[in-house]
């Protein structure tokens, strides 16, 4: 007579489960096998910096603008960017010298889109007439190409002397204080 476990006749795994259950060991190893292989292939692009992309902007009209998102009066030109571009190291302080919202943000995003680089806006501490361009530090060069890039005059650099109607320069080469001429008219 023999005897019987709980596994079957032999008492041996195999016995109870049968060939093709041996096979999922060969089958497990091959699946991890597989894996490791795949995130061999996978890894360089996964580790390499993003590409680079131009990114175009075109002047367009619109009908109607939010109420706290005011668009910005684009020059007549469109303008493609480019990265690694010499606007990068022009570092633009933007601040909002109108009574509307969100007005230094708008115009930050654009200058942002033409290449300079930009830190984040802030409020003016008056209100202005009309736009104002500042070259910290006396660089006229950069604030005559920050100037252009919006469209104003030259008329709207101000000399290095006069102080800035801004709670802090630091980090800034030139300042913008938004007036309502760069605001777009609804």
């Amino acid at each position: 007579m023999s005897e019987s476990g709980p596994l079957g006749a032999g008492n041996h795994p195999s016995d109870f489960f049968g060939p093709l259950e041996r096979s999922g060991t060969a089958r497990g190893l091959l699946l991890v096998a597989v894996a490791v292989v795949g995130g061999a292939l996978l890894m360089p692009s996964a580790t390499r910096p993003p590409l680079k992309v131009q990114t175009v902007t075109a002047a367009t009209s619109r009908t109607s603008a939010p109420a706290t998102t005011p668009a910005v009066k684009v020059p007549s030109s469109s303008a493609t960017t480019t990265t690694g571009s010499p606007l990068e190291s022009v570092q633009v302080l933007v601040a909002n010298g109108t009574n509307t919202n969100g007005a230094a943000t708008s115009v930050t995003t654009f200058l942002s889109g033409k290449g300079f680089g930009t830190l984040t806006a802030v409020d003016a501490l008056t209100t202005v007439p009309s736009s104002q361009v500042y070259a910290v530090g006396g660089d006229n060069s950069a604030a005559q190409e920050v100037a252009s890039a919006l469209g104003l005059s030259t008329s709207a650099i101000q000399s290095a002397s006069t102080p800035v109607p801004v709670a802090s320069t630091a980090g800034a080469s030139v300042v913008v204080i938004v007036g309502p001429d760069l605001l777009s008219k609804t």
